[in-house]
Parts: C-alpha cells; sequence; structure tokens
C-alpha cells in the first residue's frame, strides 16, 4: 500500500496536484466557523444563485437565458467546497422545484424544472459544485483552479444535452443540439470561469499571506 501511494504521489506530481485533502476554502477564511454559521454561508450561497439567475438576456431564437448563475456556481464550488457547496446548489435546486421564484425569469415548480428546456442545466449545475469543490479539496488551488472550473462548466453540459437528446421538446431543430444548446453559450462560460477562478485565487492569496 505504501509503494502504491509513493506511486501515486509521483503521478499526481507531474501534474502539479495534490492528493492530499485541502480544508474548504470557507474554512481557512474562517478558521473557527461554528456549524451553525457555515449553514448560514451556505444559505447566502443560495441567496447569491438565486439573484444571479435574475441576471439575464436571451440569444436570438434561443430559450435558454444566459445568466450569471453559472459565475456563481463554480465561485460557491470553489469557495465551499464539495459538501457545503452541494448544500447550498441543491437547496436551491429543492426550493425552486417546490415553487420559490429562484429560477431565471422568476420561475419556479415542478413543471418548470421537469418540463422544460433547461431541466438538464439545472442538473448540471449541480454536478459543477461538486466537482469544483471536490477538486479544489483535492489541490486545485491556485493557478489550476481555473482548470476545475473549466471541467465544472463542462459537466454542466453534459446533463444538459442529454436532457434535450431524450425529452422532446420541440428545440433545438433536429441535427442542431449542439449548435443551439451548447455552442452559443462558451464565449460567455468562458468570461465567466476565469472570473470565478481569479476571486477564488484572489481569497485563497489573501489567506496565505495572512498565514504567513
Amino acid at each position: 500500500m505504501e509503494i502504491i501511494n509513493k506511486r501515486s504521489q509521483y503521478i499526481f506530481g507531474n501534474f502539479g496536484l495534490s492528493i492530499r485533502n485541502e480544508e474548504p476554502l470557507f474554512r481557512q477564511v474562517f478558521p473557527k466557523i461554528s456549524l451553525s454559521q457555515t449553514i448560514l454561508i451556505s444559505l447566502l450561497g443560495t441567496i447569491l444563485i438565486s439573484i444571479l439567475s435574475q441576471i439575464r438576456f436571451y440569444l436570438p431564437e434561443n430559450p435558454v437565458p444566459v445568466t450569471l448563475q453559472t459565475f456563481g456556481i463554480l465561485t460557491i464550488g470553489g469557495f465551499l467546497g464539495w459538501k457545503w457547496g452541494l448544500v447550498s446548489i441543491l437547496t436551491y435546486y429543492f426550493i425552486g422545484v417546490f415553487g420559490l421564484p429562484v429560477f431565471a425569469n422568476g420561475g419556479g415548480g415542478f413543471d418548470y424544472v421537469f418540463q422544460g428546456v433547461t431541466g438538464g442545466y439545472l442538473l448540471g449545475f449541480i454536478l459543477a459544485t461538486f466537482l469544483v469543490g471536490y477538486l479544489y479539496q483535492r489541490g486545485w488551488t491556485n493557478g489550476k483552479i481555473l482548470w476545475a472550473m473549466l471541467v465544472g462548466s463542462i459537466f454542466i453540459y453534459i446533463p444538459a444535452l442529454i436532457w434535450l437528446i431524450i425529452f422532446d421538446f420541440s428545440w433545438p431543430p433536429e441535427g442542431q443540439l449542439l449548435e443551439k444548446a451548447l455552442y452559443p453559450f462558451i464565449p460567455g462560460d468562458l468570461v465567466k470561469l476565469i472570473l470565478a477562478s481569479l476571486v477564488i485565487t484572489g481569497i485563497n492569496n489573501f489567506v496565505n499571506k495572512k498565514d504567513g
């Protein structure tokens, strides 16, 4: 087992990655934070996502809104880590399912989630939050957080595209799945993941300077 561990450390080290478990960034910022305060920060993350979902616009002939949600989700994953990031995004998801108007355009309810074109994207938000938080805690910090954000962004679209393939919403037009449901969003998502990585890197650098 020791040989395997050493070999794993060598392999990951060559890629500039750590296999140790990092504390979530919020615990580095607030090392004495209590459970109740942690829950509060997680709920503040839910509120942030809800607010950012209302900042949106639409591309021509496209029912999927461009919002700032992705920025918020990636940032929350990086800051809260995988466990409390999941608490935050799952709270957002389920209060929306049960009718609170937290989705884009003040949407909410069972029909909005399960009978609309954005249902798969919402599931992707959960995956992205988990992955970014998990990768951060596995050592993808500072410069590597950008790649964690990229992985998270990619996994938003996997359930989104599968959702649109399985269910018939009369959109996107046949043969135009990627042209309508993926490609138009890539430029904006690249900007958002860069901004989110800068926020997390900035907070991480602040913590390191404070501890140093």
